[in-house]
């Protein structure tokens, strides 16, 4: 087969305990033709100093480019790695993650496929992991997010899926750049970009499903989220899947999935409410 470049971009904050795990794991992978993107986005630790020396170290071995700036935010951060990604296919690896399982020829190869039937997004899944590397559940998708894989196995199910609940986490997906053409950029605003991306990406039919554990994603205090985040953390992510169902409502591609989506926005302006009311009280 061809060997299209495969960009792997990395959004870096706050990471230097795990960074070079994650850079680790993409060098470990034996595709031929690929390269690394990072953006330190005005990171306050050491990583900085912990990335540039696993650059010089490693710059003979595979292309990096390498930028140090201030804090801009994850989407814009993300927006910023997509344009200067050279590659066809896209991966994003998060600085706490890593690779696993050596699938990015099967997942080139499965794109390549499946190009002309406009499929851009593959989705796969995770092993979930803790802060000092341990395996903790075997599904990102069905065990921590509670998602049903069976779902993805159509394109139905898929629209249903990432309304009712986005279940994909962690460095599971590989996008034909192309992508970004059809739906356009992450909203910057956001603080999050997955709900946003999946749900356009679905409306568009462009997603395919492979049911394989191709990273393991990392759960530890920094990335808490749900019940067990703070009240102002949990206040800025509901907020992001509001202003998300109301953007991306119109791109729905029927009655079905417009109701849907109207129950679930429904459903987190009631949550969110219900924080400010116990955010006063406190």
């Amino acid at each position: 087969m061809s060997y299209p470049k495969v960009s792997v971009i990395v959004p870096s904050y706050n990471h230097q305990s795990y960074i070079n795990y994650a850079l680790d794991s993409i060098v470990a992978d034996d595709y031929p033709n690929k390269e690394i993107v990072i953006i330190n986005d005005g990171s306050t630790d050491a990583s900085d100093n912990v990335i540039s020396e696993w650059v010089q170290k490693n710059k003979q071995h595979i292309p990096v480019n390498y930028l140090h700036r201030k804090n801009k935010g994850l989407t814009a951060t993300l927006n910023e790695l997509v344009t200067r990604a050279k590659g066809k296919y896209i991966i994003i690896l998060a600085s706490d993650d890593i690779l696993h399982g050596n699938t990015i020829t099967k997942r080139v190869e499965l794109l390549e496929q499946n190009e002309a039937k406009g499929k851009l997004v593959l989705v796969s899944d995770a092993l979930v992991i803790d802060g000092s590397n341990n395996v903790i559940m075997q599904s990102s998708m069905a065990e921590y997010n509670s998602g049903n894989k069976l779902k993805y196995s159509t394109d139905d199910g898929i629209m249903e899926e990432v309304i009712l609940n986005p279940s994909i986490s962690g460095a599971t997906v590989m996008i034909n750049k192309k992508m970004y053409d059809i739906i356009g950029p992450y909203a910057e605003d956001l603080k999050a970009e997955d709900w946003f991306f999946y749900q356009r990406a679905a409306a568009e039919k462009a997603i395919l499903f492979w049911d394989s554990p191709v990273s393991l994603y990392r759960v530890h205090l920094e990335n808490t989220s749900g019940l067990a985040a703070p009240i102002e953390r949990q206040l800025s992510l509901i907020d992001t899947i509001i202003k998300t169902f109301y953007r991306n409502f119109s791109r729905f591609p029927s009655t079905k999935y417009k109701l849907l989506a109207l129950r679930q926005l429904l459903k987190y302006i009631l949550v969110y409410n219900k924080l400010k009311l116990k955010r006063m009280l406190k």
